[in-house]
């Protein structure tokens, strides 16, 4: 029987956790692991400055697990406290999508994906473009994750993913714009160029305040997949940030002579 860590970085009171727990739970066995508060947008935190405390509860007729800890945090007390190492961890399902390179390196959904797959265990990571927790427990968004998410998660909980590939970005349209299709696509690099806006406090003050600008989709992206098209986007992602051996003898080069 095939196992899953379910995870999250909206908290246990997400009820997109609970909605990729039936995915899970309809194909093998699995454990849910979360933050006890939301740790969206916190990308690779991992802590060293405090003790974490893990404890569990049931939440309907669910067992959950609870750290005060990060999305990566939870990975590794997975592994190291409660002994438990699954075949494919399955983060999500995010409130708010995870489009682009940048958001993947923002994102605690994605980041505790690629915790698992640096240990070693192949993972998804999920997220919808959606603003609220009513929203992800629509029955449109119910109907999306038990049909397309699911034979997503079969399918790589059977074949595995193929050499080169650590982890999979998941990304869901608003179910009102889903055209019940599904794209496997790379990241686009920037959705938002990032602008701050300098103000004054009633002391006189400057302070800024970060505002973005929405850049345009490219076809064959995610972004393009998601907004133009109405599709599940699929992004495979490696962990291997070293560039290939052409590249390092070209720094050597650049370095050396």
């Amino acid at each position: 029987m095939v196992r899953f860590l379910v995870t999250n970085d909206d908290s246990y009171a997400s009820p997109g956790l609970y909605l990729l727990y039936r995915v899970a739970s309809a194909i093998g066995e699995a454990v849910v692991f979360s933050t006890e508060s939301p740790r969206s947008v916190i990308g690779h935190t991992i802590t060293f400055s405090r003790p974490l405390r893990v404890y569990s509860m049931k939440i309907g007729n669910v067992d959950v697990y609870l750290t005060d800890g990060t999305p990566v945090d939870v990975i590794h007390l997975a592994l190291d406290v409660l002994k438990y190492r699954p075949d494919l961890v399955l983060s999500g399902i995010n409130v708010g999508e995870n489009l682009t390179l940048q958001h993947i390196f923002y994102s605690g959904t994605v980041a505790a994906a690629i915790e698992s797959a640096v240990a070693g265990i192949p993972a998804i990571a999920f997220s919808a473009d959606v603003e609220s927790f009513d929203e992800i427990s629509a029955p449109k968004m119910e109907n999306i994750a038990m049909k397309y998410l699911r034979t997503i998660v079969e399918k790589v909980a059977v074949r595995g993913l193929p050499p080169g590939v650590d982890l999979l970005s998941v990304n869901i349209p608003n179910p009102e714009n889903f055209r019940g299709c599904v794209r496997v696509v790379r990241a686009s690099r920037v959705r938002w160029h990032s602008s701050y806006d300098g103000r004054r406090d009633p002391a006189g003050r400057p302070y800024y305040w970060l505002y973005m600008k929405k850049l345009e989709s490219e076809v064959g992206t995610d972004v393009h997949a998601v907004e133009v098209e109405g599709c599940i986007s699929v992004t495979p992602l490696t962990i291997d940030l070293n560039a290939g051996r052409l590249s390092i003898e070209e720094v050597e080069r650049i370095l050396t002579t």
